[in-house]
């Protein structure tokens, strides 16, 4: 195995954790309700971000378009790429995991925003029927 692919294989590992561990992050502030802490997390998402695209094309130009990582990694005989490997899906799987938390309590919190909003200050405006016979607004 190249041992540029390794390096390449090593730090995804590294920046893939990385990107675990500000989703966490971004779980408390949004549990916390800290906007301002919220959005400087998506500011260092999208660098990691980013980052991890720029080694995934640095390691599609060393194997080629064609040459999966699964078959890579299984071909060789070093335990150590195989292990990182492993961890790198168990990561990316996790990821997923946060990343859908994340999304689901966001989409809540603006539900329950859009709510009080309404509650506080509802439409005042007069209403018209439209052709299906409700108000339209």
């Amino acid at each position: 195995m190249n041992s540029q692919l390794k390096v390449i294989i090593f730090e995804e590992k590294n920046i893939i954790k990385n990107l675990l561990t500000l989703l966490d992050e971004q779980y408390n502030f949004i549990i916390d309700k800290d906007v301002i802490k919220m959005d400087k997390i998506a500011k260092e998402l999208d660098e990691v971000s980013k980052d991890l695209a720029r080694i995934e094309i640095k390691r599609r130009n060393i194997m080629g378009s064609e040459a999966s990582i699964k078959e890579v990694v299984e071909a060789s005989n070093d335990e150590k790429i195989k292990q990182a490997y492993e961890e790198i899906q168990t990561t990316l799987k996790m990821i997923e995991i946060q990343k859908e938390a994340n999304e689901i309590l966001i989409k809540q919190r603006l539900f329950f925003t859009r709510k009080m909003i309404n509650c506080i200050k509802p439409n005042k405006g007069i209403g018209t029927y439209n052709a299906y016979g409700q108000v339209g607004k």
